[in-house]
């Protein structure tokens, strides 16, 4: 299950990409609803990837980052489908730093505040079966 871990960080990591050419697009060329939705889903998907890796690794987790990341994923969706541009651009760039936020709890170079507060472990079952 290690690999499903490896996938969420790296498709985390593309997903971020993906929102700044959507911040890009809005600025240049007006907001595209279609582009908008479709990366908005494509965050829901690495959330349920997350959450899958997470119940298969005996890794703890900090809090914030499912808290970061579901404020994110609000914001998203509040702005997927929108055609205003101020409201594309506001909401997406505030998701876009929730989800760096979000990369940085549980990152080698995060924060080290956010890996010694809050932090919940896998259930017990998890770590005994590995």
């Amino acid at each position: 299950m290690q690999s499903l871990l490896t996938s969420h960080k790296h498709y985390g990591t593309l997903l971020l990409a993906l929102v700044l050419v959507v911040i890009v697009n809005a600025i240049l060329n007006g907001p595209k609803p279609a582009l908008q939705r479709v990366v908005a889903v494509l965050v829901d998907i690495n959330l349920v990837v997350g959450a899958i890796a997470y119940f298969y690794t005996a890794r703890p987790i900090s809090y914030f980052h499912p808290i970061l990341v579901l404020g994110a994923v609000g914001l998203l969706h509040a702005g997927a489908k929108s055609e205003e541009k101020s409201k594309v651009i506001r909401c997406f760039s505030i998701a876009l730093i929730l989800l760096v936020a979000a990369w940085a709890v549980n990152a080698a170079w995060g924060p080290e505040w956010f890996k010694t507060h809050l932090v919940f472990l896998p259930s017990v079952g998890v770590i005994v079966g590995h």
